[in-house]
């Protein structure tokens, strides 16, 4: 369960990577009534995304849909199957009777992890070449961007962090994670979810310096590799998404591997805990996403097309 949460926001602060890998976290897992059309636009959603992000010049936007056309054949050819795969892998162990661990549950993580790890080094590869374009104002643009966008984190979740409004923000937004994938959460599952979000009150205040130091981080590389070979930049975009792994923030950092373990133990009570009425629900968003994912392969998009 904590592996399908992390597929759903893993890469939580920086919303220009959300952007980067949004075929799966934000498109594919956005809970739209139709995956098919919302996967055949998304390279228009990506460019606008980044056009927003840039206000893009008409060279950077022809080069930019290029490399997302490049980007969709391959996700669709490569990643969807396995994306199947690990579904159906995942609704028959819903069904185990056996207790969920964990132990289990961070290794599922683990799994996501990986998947978008690959997703991201793909990704690298395809935006490389826009990203040394990106001239002086376009970098301005963006440290504008992500600075209105912590204003608003600020107010919402680190303003008055002990105060109960706040702490009803954090509630809202970590309950409907779980609530996404189980639908109603009863009161037992609540108070373990909303008890551990309590406990981890006294790091509110280092999420919103994890954020900056990433967003400082990626407009430092984006500086640095102005001008430079698109190769060059590659190698640097790729080092950065895969140290998006590890905390910088110091508290964070030190804390890294408790607080995966508090929350895999928690999610991990909760599967043991979940009603009948939870687990068809769990059981069916499972089965729905893992037929849309086969839909959308370049196999079955073309019999579907042919009948």
């Amino acid at each position: 369960m904590q592996g399908l949460l992390k597929l759903k926001w893993l890469l939580l602060e920086t919303r220009l990577l959300r952007a980067f890998q949004a075929l799966c976290v934000v498109l594919v897992l956005s809970g739209c009534s139709s995956l098919q059309i919302a996967y055949n636009y998304a390279p228009n959603y990506l460019a606008y995304r980044l056009n927003g992000y840039f206000s893009l010049d008409d060279a950077q936007k022809v080069a930019l849909d290029r490399e997302l056309a490049t980007f969709i054949a391959w996700h669709a050819e490569t990643a969807l199957p396995d994306y199947t795969r690990t579904l159906e892998a995942w609704r028959v162990r819903v069904e185990d009777p056996a207790a969920f661990t964990a132990t289990e549950v961070l290794a599922i993580q683990q799994q996501v992890e990986q998947a978008l790890e690959v997703l991201g080094q793909r990704a690298a590869s395809q935006l490389a070449g826009t990203l040394v374009t990106l001239t002086p104002k376009q970098q301005l643009r963006l440290k504008a961007e992500f600075e209105s966008e912590n204003k608003d984190y600020f107010n919402e979740f680190l303003k008055n962090p002990t105060s109960e409004a706040t702490r009803k923000n954090h509630y809202k937004r970590t309950l409907k994670r779980y609530e996404d994938w189980l639908g109603a959460l009863t009161k037992n599952q609540e108070k373990l979810i909303t008890e551990l979000s309590d406990k981890r009150s006294k790091t509110f205040a280092g999420w919103g310096d994890e954020r900056t130091l990433r967003q400082k981080a990626l407009l430092e590389l984006l500086e640095q590799q102005r001008g430079k070979d698109a190769s060059q930049a590659e190698a640097a975009l790729r080092e950065y998404l895969y140290s998006l792994k590890k905390y910088r923030e110091p508290i964070l950092a030190a804390q890294q591997s408790q607080i995966r373990q508090d929350w895999a133990q928690v999610t991990a009570d909760v599967l043991n805990s979940l009603t009948p009425e939870q687990k068809i629900y769990l059981k069916k968003k499972l089965v729905v996403y893992a037929q849309d994912f086969a839909s959308l392969t370049p196999k079955r998009m073309t019999q579907n097309n042919q009948k």
